[in-house]
């Protein structure tokens, strides 16, 4: 298994947990990130949602496309409700936005 799939995990999985983590929000709704609004989070190197810093920050980095599916495939393994969906928006930050107002 790639590296990145691994650290991806890693981090969702942890986001989950932290209070404000924009991911425990994700897994409390029907929807996944499509993989470019989910590399411009991991591009961030953070959660800005984390504004406690209760999260450690890591190095910034893309995921390939078959690393996006390992990923998509592993979060709706334990979120099957889940769906992938652009949300109707162009960026990470307006479907963030998009997100909590649903």
């Amino acid at each position: 298994m790639h590296k990145t799939i691994e650290i991806t995990k890693k981090i969702l999985s942890e986001n989950t947990k932290v209070q404000y983590g924009i991911f425990g929000f994700i897994a409390s709704s029907s929807y996944f990130p499509p993989i470019f609004f989910l590399n411009e989070f991991l591009m961030c190197g953070s959660d800005p949602c984390d504004q406690d810093n209760r999260m450690e920050n890591w190095d910034p980095y893309l995921l390939s496309s078959e690393d996006y599916v390992a990923v998509k495939e592993w979060w709706m393994s334990i979120y099957p409700e889940a769906v992938e969906d652009t949300l109707g928006v162009s960026c990470w930050n307006d479907w963030v936005v998009e997100l909590l107002e649903r």
